[in-house]
């Protein structure tokens, strides 16, 4: 965990001072900058986990600051605290919007300016306690799936020989046996692959560029159903904006939506799976619906948290982990997902990407 530090911008000397001799009881690193630049210089040296930083400076101002910590992607958990005046409710709206968590009045009344600091500090340490856990955990599956797959590939094969030695007119039973055990190693094969995929969308470093959505997903459409020729599929896309995204991300997103939608249509004479969109201030919201099994909307939550499932293995195949990859594929690109249904009326996932991933251009109509 990155050490406690603070960073004071001011373009007043004695407002400087004053901050500092208040906060400096907290008893964590503090430095100061007299403009912008300077602080983006000292940020880029050492990142700081509080800016407490002032509207109004000579030249760059704190909300282009604010701005230009904000495009730096190592920069995202850096708390800012605006500091303007008392009455200035324009200033504070903006700074809200130029990426600030909170914010003090000029001039500063010490209790307050501890306690709004401290809250930060505090919401600092969860946030990044929270990821130490995820690369614990991303850690944890790598290396367990790693250490599951020889032990069973060993047991697969000794099943295999032990289906060579006992034909089953000679011992059924046996055979029988070495059958169960050798899909049973399959299924945790599997487990094991899943965890694996699961820990690299947490490790990969997201390359971003224009990334056409529908194309993609039709393509991945195709790819799915062609597994299954003696199926009736009925699957519409309608037009998506390009997005700025991770395309190999995309894809396995696309793989798993997609995956579980075909396989819960299965007992559908037709499978109906679409695909729209709707766009506003927020940004882009993408549902891809089925008429398949559905499920209780109570049991919503569960679906992703990793290896739960909803239905037995007898029902559909499946390790449940998909979405699990899906949420955290989302949260790579800073947008989420959600999921809804309906007991024997089919499912729809929600996708919904930040306004920053569009791009200029739209995908026209196939």
């Amino acid at each position: 965990m990155t050490p406690i530090n603070i960073l004071i911008v001011d373009d007043v000397p004695e407002h400087l001072q004053n901050a500092g001799t208040i906060l400096k009881e907290l008893g964590y690193p503090i430095r100061v900058a007299l403009n912008g630049r300077d602080a983006l210089r000292l940020i880029k040296r050492q990142r700081p986990s509080i800016v407490l930083l002032d509207v109004s400076m000579e030249g760059m101002d704190g909300f282009q600051v604010c701005r230009a910590i904000r495009t730096k992607k190592e920069y995202e958990d850096i708390s800012v605290v605006f500091v303007t005046a008392s009455d200035d409710e324009q200033s504070i709206q903006e700074g809200f919007l130029a990426g600030g968590q909170d914010y003090v009045s000029k001039p500063f009344r010490p209790l307050e300016l501890l306690a709004r600091v401290k809250n930060q500090i505090r919401i600092v340490s969860q946030s990044e306690g929270l990821k130490d856990a995820y690369h614990e955990l991303d850690q944890f599956c790598h290396n367990i799936s790693h250490d599951l797959k020889s032990p069973l590939l060993v047991l697969r094969q000794l099943a295999a020989m032990l289906t060579d030695t006992c034909p089953v007119r000679e011992n059924s039973e046996a055979a029988v046996i070495a059958g169960l055990l050798d899909e049973k190693c399959e299924q945790l094969l599997k487990m094991a692959e899943r965890l694996l995929e699961l820990s690299r969308t947490g490790q990969v470093e997201s390359h971003m560029q224009p990334v056409d959505l529908a194309e993609l997903f039709r393509n991945t459409c195709e790819e799915l159903t062609g597994l299954e020729p003696g199926r009736k599929f009925l699957i519409s896309v309608k037009e998506i904006p390009v997005l700025n995204a991770d395309p190999a991300l995309m894809k396995l997103l696309a793989q798993n939506i997609f995956s579980n939608a075909i396989k819960f249509t299965r007992r559908r004479e037709t499978a109906e799976i679409t695909v729209s969109c709707t766009e506003d201030a927020s940004g882009l919201t993408v549902t891809v619906k089925d008429n398949g099994a559905g499920f209780d909307q109570a049991n919503a939550g569960k679906l992703f948290q990793v290896f739960s499932r909803l239905h037995d293995t007898s029902q559909f195949e499946g390790t449940g982990v998909g979405l699990t990859i899906v949420e955290r594929i989302m949260r790579t690109h800073e947008g989420s997902v959600s999921i809804s249904g309906e007991p024997d009326r089919g499912a729809a996932v929600t996708l919904h990407f930040p306004r920053k991933l569009l791009c200029c251009r739209t995908h026209r109509e196939p």
